[in-house]
């Protein structure tokens, strides 16, 4: 299989070309909103971007690298979400805290369908999973500390693999109800609170 470069070729250092991949990312991010991946190409981003071509290629080699960029930042920002989510509900019960951390993967899920839906695509086809370790391992990380903070609302400790199983089952509910319609049923965030307090009550 070829290799796929997903490395940005340089980064920005003066706020001219810092501006210059602001707009190369925005108009990429536009276009995944409205298009998807049919209307995804980096001469149409540098149209949209308002910037020549060359311009583009100075810092993404090609399509790959610039929906790595947008990857890149959106698990960043996810990982950051997630983080000030279970800071702010510490004093609160745990299932305040899932009912919140649930409607974060639902808003990520619906509020772009088709550049959420596009991102997902290229993100199992990419080798990313370097890459997004960091993001994941925030995640991971203040999940984690959300159940041992909560620990005495447990019937039983959770199991080591909780909080991996925990996100899995989130994900499942949400792509599941995206499969079958462009907004989230009125009940999905009841149901994956459902899930995960089941899981979590049954383990041990």
């Amino acid at each position: 299989m070829p290799r796929i470069d997903i490395q940005p070729r340089k980064t920005p250092r003066q706020s001219r070309s810092a501006a210059t991949v602001e707009a190369i990312l925005a108009a990429a991010t536009r276009i995944l909103e409205r298009e998807s991946l049919a209307g995804f190409n980096t001469n149409r981003v540098a149209e949209v971007a308002g910037v020549s071509v060359g311009s583009l290629y100075q810092y993404f080699p090609n399509k790959s690298a610039l929906v790595t960029a947008l990857i890149d930042r959106q698990h960043g920002a996810l990982a950051d979400e997630i983080e000030a989510c279970v800071a702010a509900h510490a004093s609160r019960p745990l299932q305040d805290a899932l009912q919140a951390l649930a409607e974060i993967g639902i808003a990520q899920q619906y509020g772009r369908p088709l550049l959420a839906a596009a991102l997902d695509h290229e993100e199992q086809r990419l080798p990313l999973q370097a890459r997004l370790r960091e993001s994941e391992q925030r995640i991971g990380a203040a999940v984690a500390a959300l159940l041992q903070r909560h620990a005495a609302e447990l019937p039983a400790p959770p199991p080591p693999a909780a909080v991996r199983d925990l996100l899995v089952i989130t994900k499942a509910l949400i792509e599941a109800d995206a499969q079958a319609g462009r907004q989230p049923s009125p009940d999905l965030r009841q149901r994956i609170v459902r899930a995960q307090w089941g899981y979590l009550s049954a383990a041990s």
